[in-house]
């Protein structure tokens, strides 16, 4: 959503430039037009400025080494999938750690984790 919001605000940056600039071509430069261009200057300034300062701020939160820190990642139920099927699997950490996870579905409708092997007959 920030990166729809942060594009959406520089594409309708860019399209009031163009507007200014073709006002700015069209007619003379007197008094009246004086304003849009105050205003264009200041809306450029703007977004440079919120840019400039966007940046200094990611920079840094990666100079303190806590970009991962922030926010923890909310903690999901391993109960059910999607579809609402049951899973059946071993501990979290058990999957986490294996080298090779198989997914199965079985006869009763359980979504079912096998971690390294386990279980094959």
């Amino acid at each position: 959503m920030r990166n729809f919001l942060h594009y959406l605000f520089s594409i309708l940056l860019w399209i009031l430039f163009g507007y200014y600039w073709y006002v700015v071509v069209e007619r003379q430069i007197n008094r009246e037009h004086l304003q849009p261009l105050g205003i264009l200057v200041g809306i450029t300034a703007l977004g440079l400025a919120i840019t400039l300062w966007w940046i200094a701020h990611n920079k840094r939160i990666a100079a303190k080494g806590k970009r991962n820190t922030l926010m923890p990642p909310p903690v999901e139920p391993f109960e059910f999938d999607n579809l609402n099927r049951p899973i059946v699997a071993p501990d979290i950490a058990v999957l986490k750690t294996a080298s090779r996870v198989t997914i199965t579905v079985d006869d009763q409708g359980n979504k079912v984790y096998i971690a390294d092997g386990e279980g094959d007959s």
